[in-house]
């Protein structure tokens, strides 16, 4: 009877041994196939064009590295999307827009508005990137009594003149369209350097200047900034936040298809909401008229 239970205990030990070696074996092929096909996915490179000194939204920092809030929310999606790698282009406006529409550059961000034009030339993904505020920059001594566009409009106030290349110019004329009482003179704009609007304001010919927030506090707020003296004399206020678009060519569907489901996850995990409030201040989602 010994003998019986010694063969009967040892054939049992035989038997979860092989069981523990063939579970062993089982998990070793598991993670060589895994790895094998971890190796053999293929990695896309995908070339980003981005402005280089349009702070905060993209520009090149002090060590040369590319980086700003739309930057940062793409090198955040490229993250998650295993089957790309991102490279980043700092350039031109001029020439990210034309590379993209070439392929020469296969996604492209500038802080970009939505216009029909370029939807004839550019891809554009369903989740927008982020939000550009917008208002007037008016003179300190009109801050009392004007405190919006609506009240800028009934004082009858003029606006230095837009490009209606320019999705401002479309802003306002849908403001005309919605006050056809009290309309704002919108006057179509030669070229003309951003100095001159400043100017203009100061000397009282013209009462506002339609701008990009962003673009007012790194040119007159900030530190140093190139027209600071002029600090003390300008107010501004915020009338909406226009969506701003990652641009990508027209054969480029299936990265923007991706970019929307990882900027979704983003959303949803508070990734955008920080970075806003990192590069901007505030999330400009709110600002947002849908």
């Amino acid at each position: 009877m010994k003998r019986k239970r010694l063969l009967t205990t040892v054939g049992l030990l035989g038997i979860t041994l092989l069981a523990a070696c063939g579970q062993t074996d089982a998990e070793t092929t598991s993670e060589a196939t895994s790895e094998a096909a971890a190796e053999t996915t293929e990695v896309t490179t995908v070339t980003v064009a981005h402005t280089q000194s349009s702070a905060p939204m993209n520009y090149v920092d002090e060590n040369g590295e590319s980086t700003g809030y739309e930057v940062s929310v793409l090198k955040a999606i490229d993250e998650l999307l295993p089957q790309y790698e991102f490279e980043y282009v700092p350039t031109s406006d001029e020439d990210l827009l034309i590379g993209i529409e070439s392929g020469k550059y296969d996604v492209g961000t500038k802080g970009a508005w939505y216009t029909e034009e370029r939807a004839q030339k550019f891809i554009f993904p369903e989740n927008y990137i982020g939000a550009s505020s917008i208002g007037v920059l008016i003179r300190s001594e009109d801050a009392e009594e004007i405190t919006d566009l609506e009240s800028f409009a009934a004082a009858g106030k003029s606006l230095v003149p837009i490009s209606p290349n320019n999705a401002q110019y479309n802003v306002i004329q849908e403001f005309n369209e919605e006050h056809p009482d009290t309309p704002i003179e919108l006057a179509a704009a030669d070229v003309f350097e951003i100095a001159d609007a400043y100017t203009w304001l100061l000397e009282g010919r013209y009462d506002g200047y339609f701008a990009v927030k962003t673009a007012y506090e790194v040119n007159v707020l900030a530190e140093g900034a190139p027209y600071s003296q002029y600090k003390d004399d300008f107010s501004y206020f915020v009338y909406e936040a226009l969506p701003t678009w990652p641009l990508f060519n027209k054969e480029q569907q299936e990265l923007a298809d991706a970019y929307d489901e990882a900027f979704v996850q983003l959303e949803e995990d508070g990734t955008i909401d920080k970075l806003m409030n990192e590069f901007l201040g505030e999330n400009t989602f709110q600002y947002v008229k849908e």
